[in-house]
């Protein structure tokens, strides 16, 4: 699926509502309103300097949010959405069953998570859109 608006902002691995739903159920936890109608309109790819994830791999085998997210954190409790370059991963907290609005960084080795921003519209105008 192609992004809805025509033009190329970004790579347009936009998501279905069906494969949103699917990785939902796979990640154990329900995904935050503003990513899940990003990821429908405009989707996953390069964002500027932000690499967002897929919903679901755009090669098979590549990697994608359930398959990153389940490697980095078996336990469920963080749902990887984009890679920093290091190892480490930006994306939500995962309390009960939801996703927090928050985006955060999560280090892959040590250190506390760290809010990098309180939804993930916010998160992508200041990480993808500035220099």
């Amino acid at each position: 699926m192609q992004a809805s608006h025509g033009f190329a902002l970004i790579d347009a691995r936009s998501a279905s509502a069906q494969e949103l739903l699917e990785a939902e159920q796979r990640l154990g936890a329900t995904l935050p309103s503003q990513y899940k109608t990003f990821m429908m309109h405009y989707g996953a790819g390069q964002f500027g300097s932000v690499d967002l994830l897929p919903i679901t791999p755009v090669i098979p085998g590549r990697e994608d949010v359930v398959s990153v997210s389940k490697r980095e954190d078996p336990a469920g409790s963080f749902v990887a959405v984009a890679p920093v370059g290091t190892g480490d991963y930006w994306g939500f907290p995962v309390i009960n069953g939801r996703c927090s609005d928050q985006v955060w960084f999560r280090f892959h080795d040590a250190g506390a998570p760290e809010l990098a921003a309180n939804d993930f519209l916010t998160f992508v105008a200041n990480r993808g859109l500035t220099v």
